[in-house]
């Protein structure tokens, strides 16, 4: 095992020859270690699919730095899971909102900014963090073309038109694309193809907004394989995988909550229609 290799729970996730442990890891959503500096003092901040690993841990994060956060989720589901994360950012004395409503219908997404604009004065700041998740091909064709994938593509198509009508001259859009690590190579491929349309539409969407709205900005992040709790269902073959395999180092989602902040920061201002890539440490089996 390398040295520089550290996970806060648990230490001992990583030995060698023990590759089912994985499975077994408790997503991180927050560490006492980050502590903010009010970067984002009295910002409000809208965070789509507020209730995966992401989304919370952005939530937390931007809480810390002095935002109050509006979490925006799209199923039932998800409220009892999403609360927690509305208790720890009420802890840190931060104002919280809580809304139900999918984002790919254009009718429901502006509803959705109109509700929350009724309870908040102004939106400063959208993080969409929906995520592309691995699920293995059927019979009836590749996930790449499933329902629940597609859905997620079209909200940042939704969410970006829509969303300068709503936010804050100002303001920033961020959007995210996460990329499977372990994902089987021919599956690759087509994260890959989801991962280009984002960053290319990010990039675009900028140049349109430079043309209309000066002073608003998009900017995008794309993550490598973020521990959660759904893993095992999204790796296809999990422990077949070789064990002399060459990948990339799971990521606890609060670990890349910061790069958010940054974006999200008047330190980012100079960057515009660009890309983050958080992609993780290399690690050999």
């Amino acid at each position: 095992m390398k040295k520089d290799l550290q996970f806060e729970s648990p230490p001992t996730a990583f030995l060698e020859n023990e590759i089912s442990s994985f499975m077994k890891i408790t997503p991180q959503y927050t560490t006492d270690d980050y502590e903010g500096s009010d970067k984002l003092l009295n910002k409000s901040v809208v965070v789509t699919a507020s209730d995966n690993g992401v989304g919370k841990a952005v939530s937390i994060a931007f809480a810390k730095e002095g935002a109050d956060i509006i979490m925006v989720y799209n199923h039932l589901k998800h409220e009892k899971e999403v609360k927690k994360t509305v208790k720890l950012i009420e802890k840190l004395g931060r104002k919280v909102w809580l809304f139900k409503s999918c984002t790919f219908d254009e009718f429901k997404c502006k509803r959705l900014f109109e509700s929350i604009l009724k309870k908040v004065p102004k939106i400063d700041i959208l993080v969409n963090t929906f995520s592309i998740s691995n699920k293995k091909d059927t019979e009836t064709g590749h996930y790449l073309l499933r329902k629940n994938d597609t859905l997620k593509i079209q909200s940042l198509f939704t969410l970006g038109r829509l969303a300068p009508d709503y936010i804050s001259p100002n303001g920033i859009i961020i959007n995210s694309a996460t990329l499977c690590a372990y994902a089987q190579p021919d599956q690759l491929i087509f994260y890959s193809a989801l991962k280009a349309a984002v960053k290319t539409y990010t990039h675009e969407m900028n140049r349109m907004l430079a043309l209309t709205k000066k002073s608003l900005r998009i900017n995008g992040i794309t993550t490598g394989f973020i521990w959660s709790d759904t893993l095992p269902d999204e790796l296809p073959n999990y422990e077949n995988l070789p064990t002399n395999m060459n990948s990339v180092t799971p990521m606890h989602p609060y670990e890349v909550a910061p790069l958010y902040v940054f974006i999200a920061s008047q330190e980012s201002k100079s960057i515009a229609g660009e890309t983050l890539d958080a992609g993780g440490k290399i690690y050999k089996y």
